[in-house]
């Protein structure tokens, strides 16, 4: 009969509990020297199973760090190479390269105007985070849209090379 751990422990207890208290030591372990074998193969087993766990939980850590590093290392290429390629179409005065078959091309498209503080800027354009005051560059960006001169903030455009 294989029982689970928790049977061998309830019938361990039980059999403790139909002892005579006047039992012997040699009584009490002829008793439980079956269940005791039981649930020591059965605690090894669960202790084996535990460390195989353990192994390949690190195993499974370890290999995702490497792709982790694998995926950063080809995010920083795939950076460098548009860079590149942008600054080379810049330079030369290219706007869009289209692929031969039609698949892909690159262009150079303008990014949304973005706020740049420049300075200090005045506290109706501020917002209060715990203990903090920022700008509030939604705010800034809308009137300075809307035409409104703020002192120490301003709308930049960049640009950025877009592959689609």
């Amino acid at each position: 009969m294989n029982l689970a751990l928790y049977e061998l422990t309830d019938a361990y207890r039980l059999a403790l509990q139909e002892l005579p208290e006047d039992a012997t030591e040699e009584q009490v372990s002829l008793a439980l020297a079956p269940l005791k074998g039981q649930i020591a193969s059965k605690g090894q087993n669960i202790a084996a199973f535990v460390l195989n766990l353990e192994a390949e939980a690190e195993a499974i850590d370890g290999a995702a760090k490497k792709l982790k590093a694998r995926a950063e290392s080809i995010t920083r290429r795939q950076e460098g190479l548009r860079h590149y390629l942008y600054a080379n179409m810049k330079a030369l005065g290219i706007t869009e390269i289209k692929a031969n078959d039609g698949t892909f091309k690159a262009k150079i498209v303008k990014n949304p105007p973005a706020v740049e503080i420049t300075g200090a800027i005045p506290a109706e354009y501020e917002k209060v985070i715990p203990e903090q005051r920022v700008p509030d560059k939604n705010k800034i960006k809308d009137d300075l849209k809307a035409g409104v001169i703020i002192d120490g903030a301003r709308l930049v455009q960049g640009e950025r090379l877009k592959i689609e």
